[in-house]
């Protein structure tokens, strides 16, 4: 794995990223081989994705878990926040005030670290909290009081109101248990390590633009390159099973028909079988090598026969 991920490194734009997935047994060798070669400073996230919700393994805790390495090439990583939708419980725990139309809200604080001066509130100055500065200019204060944006405790402190229809849901966490594996459905391909399209949604949809090229060097069945189909970006996708290459082969064609019955433009693609000129280079390379080889030995007999 380092010289592939060495390789992939190097192929990396500056403001990409890369998603490595793999199981409990080898996450340790894995995150060493990762942090010598993108450094521990473009280490961003460890993810924990829970594949299932429960899982017999014997005597031991059941293995419901996978994880994710996210690291980035440099600090200029693309990053676009993603978030899932708020669950009732969240709600009823949040968002737990209202005003007098019935719309719910959570009052923030409205300080940050760092010393700051007094702002005027309902025509009091008032101090923030010691260490703690007000986060709005008094411009930015004076125009919330006009949308009745603030919220005053019992005790008189501001609070600003975000309301839960401004919001599109909760930030993702680096906690997945929201997308479990796929196991039934049209998207179900009957292939061993296949990842469900909604887990690369999210990564694909964090981490790059439309128009921008992913790339996934053990595609397996295709969803990578599938769903970047699908979200406008153009991608790159290679493994070394005929099995797989005929596997994503079909799913894309599917994706073509499936863009094209909803009158969407689609793309084509190209099938390149590289292992074979690989392979042919690899022979010839070792070719060379058993010539060299055999020239040397030639030639230390020779001096081994002058002597």
């Amino acid at each position: 794995m380092y010289e592939r991920l060495k390789l992939m490194y190097d192929l990396l734009a500056e403001d990409g990223s890369i998603y490595v997935h793999c199981d409990w047994r080898v996450n340790g060798y894995m995150r060493l081989i990762l942090d010598e070669i993108f450094g521990k400073d473009n280490f961003q996230n460890e993810i924990v994705w829970q594949r299932f919700g429960a899982h017999n393994d014997g005597k031991k805790y059941g293995v419901v878990t996978d994880t994710i390495f996210y690291y980035s090439k440099s600090s200029s990583r693309i990053y676009s926040q993603q978030t899932e939708p708020y669950t009732e419980e969240y709600i009823k725990e949040r968002f737990t005030m209202q005003d007098p139309d019935d719309r719910r809200f959570y009052p923030n604080v409205i300080t940050g670290k760092g010393s700051g001066p007094a702002r005027i509130f309902r025509g009091v100055s008032l101090l923030p909290a010691k260490g703690r500065h007000w986060t709005y200019t008094q411009e930015g204060i004076d125009e919330l009081e006009k949308q009745n944006g603030i919220y005053y405790t019992k005790e008189g402190t501001p609070c600003l109101k975000q309301y839960l229809d401004e919001y599109p849901g909760r930030p993702v966490q680096n906690l997945w248990a929201d997308i479990f594996m796929t196991k039934s459905g049209s998207e179900l391909l009957g292939y061993p390590t296949q990842k469900p399209e909604e887990l690369l949604t999210r990564i694909i949809k964090t981490s790059t633009n439309e128009g921008d090229l992913v790339a996934d060097f053990f595609v397996g069945s295709g969803t990578t390159a599938s769903v970047a189909e699908k979200l406008n970006r153009t991608w790159i996708a290679s493994d070394l099973g005929k099995f797989s290459v005929h596997t994503a082969r079909k799913r894309l064609i599917g994706v073509q028909r499936e863009l094209k019955k909803e009158n969407k433009n689609f793309r084509a693609f190209e099938i390149l079988n590289v292992g074979r000129y690989e392979r042919e280079n690899f022979l010839a390379t070792n070719d060379d090598l058993r010539a060299d080889e055999k020239s040397k030995q030639a030639e230390r007999k020779e001096k081994e026969f002058v002597k």
